[in-house]
């Protein structure tokens, strides 16, 4: 059984490199834009490139590092590449998706994947981040995103009448 990580890649690669280091997934999938991969972090303090950051972390951990290119802006391109990661998911794939990373459009595309894929596996549905005090989090939003999108297919058809 490999735990899997799907993480989407913006300019920042802190959320990332997180969930990567305290989650230590087997095989991390990393959806990102040209200059996503490029673009280094100095606000955040990194001297070298997002590439170069996912690398040497997944180095770290032992992980195996994919890298699939889109268009971050454009809702088909991101979908294309989480498809190509999805056709390589076992059944008994333990699978990890981080939906704090990336543009809106990147979050809106990866969150739907996970909610869909929830339906029909068991899927750890994680937002990282930095308090105001300094301090990183990992929330697991598995189960309170299953139970609003269970109250909302409830909700939508009193709508329609």
């Amino acid at each position: 059984m490999r735990k899997i990580a799907i993480l989407t890649l913006g300019l920042h690669p802190r959320a990332l490199e997180l969930v990567i280091l305290r989650k230590k997934p087997d095989v991390c999938h990393v959806v990102a834009g040209e200059d996503g991969l490029r673009y280094v972090a100095v606000e955040q303090g990194y001297k070298i490139s997002n590439h170069e950051v996912l690398k040497n972390v997944a180095k770290r951990v032992k992980a195996k590092l994919h890298i699939y290119k889109c268009d971050p802006f454009d809702p088909e391109s991101i979908g294309d590449a989480l498809g190509q990661i999805l056709e390589n998911l076992k059944p008994d794939d333990r699978v990890m998706i981080n939906y704090s990373g990336g543009t809106q459009a990147m979050s809106l595309v990866l969150g739907s994947v996970a909610i869909v894929l929830s339906r029909i596996m068991p899927v750890q549905i994680l937002y990282s981040t930095k308090t105001l005090e300094g301090e990183e989090k990992i929330y697991d939003h598995s189960e309170v995103l299953k139970e609003l999108f269970h109250k909302l297919y409830e909700i939508v058809p009193g709508i329609m009448r």
